[in-house]
């Protein structure tokens, strides 16, 4: 309970050359006393280099969240995992941790999910402006089913162009309040990046073929892509689609496309256009709709 995590918590308080933490309480009643102790002793942790810490599915709040949050401040973070999906925390935490995250100038890798929680487009800002981090090569941002939106997703496209070094990105902004304003501002950050490996999740939202035209033109300034996975549901049409397609196929180390293109305006006829357009030996597509 949340009294076993105030004890491991004020354990950890004396740990100040710690330099890896694999916390996980998921699935636990712990909640916001295990929160704010925990935010109390990472502070104490200078040298803390890899966190990963897991806290989904507990009765966790904005409270507990935001103190934890707080205390990633670790300027030698180089890796991070923080599981949080499926609680009660919202804005404040996510307001917290885009603050500490501004303090990781070291950060390499970064897995974040908040989806199912109660973050909305005010948090979400604040979290994607935290992402400005030059040395972060692989950034996994899942935000499904929150109410995040276009502010979040502009923020996060002005991020995405201070990362240089971004090898591999999945952001995941399924059955938010994105639409087109916030969805190209998000694409548009990916120019001139050096991606490897990028999922894309827009299911049910309102991002349609504008944002497609605009992943179209940032796609076609990654030639280092090798594999690209698109969640899309809702508005995306045979446009959108072709742009798509025609930025991908000439992309010289693509091997893997996945498309899930469920419940689009896609019709069949510009689906087998895609996959005909497509055809080429060593690349290996897949599209569902």
């Amino acid at each position: 309970g949340d009294k076993t995590g105030e004890a491991l918590d004020r354990s950890l308080s004396k740990c100040s050359e710690l330099s890896k933490l694999h916390l996980e309480m998921s699935d636990t009643i712990v909640g916001d006393n295990t929160g704010i102790a925990l935010g109390s002793s990472l502070r104490a942790c200078d040298k803390l280099e890899k966190a990963k810490v897991l806290l989904c599915s507990s009765q966790l709040t904005d409270h507990g969240g935001q103190a934890l949050t707080a205390g990633l401040n670790c300027p030698e973070l180089r890796d991070l995992e923080l599981v949080l999906h499926d609680t009660a925390v919202g804005d404040n935490t996510a307001i917290a941790l885009g603050s500490s995250l501004r303090a990781c100038d070291n950060l390499k890798r970064a897995l974040l999910t908040l989806y199912s929680t109660q973050l909305t487009d005010h948090g979400g800002q604040a979290l994607a402006e935290g992402l400005k981090c030059p040395e972060l090569q692989f950034l996994e941002l899942h935000l499904q089913d929150t109410a995040v939106g276009d502010n979040t997703a502009v923020a996060l496209g002005s991020s995405l162009r201070a990362c240089d070094k971004l090898e591999k990105a999945k952001l995941l902004l399924c059955r938010t309040k994105l639409t087109d304003i916030g969805g190209k501002a998000l694409v548009n950050g990916l120019n001139g990046t050096k991606l490897v490996d990028l999922q894309l999740g827009f299911q049910q939202t309102q991002a349609s073929n504008g944002t497609a035209i605009s992943l179209s033109q940032a796609l076609c300034r990654c030639l280092q892509l090798q594999s690209i996975v698109l969640i899309w549901a809702g508005s995306l049409g045979d446009a959108g689609l072709e742009a798509i397609c025609a930025a991908l196929a000439p992309l010289p180390k693509l091997v893997t496309i996945k498309m899930h293109l469920l419940r689009t305006k896609v019709t069949l006829r510009g689906l087998q256009d895609l996959l005909r357009n497509l055809e080429r030996p060593g690349l290996d597509v897949i599209a569902y709709a």
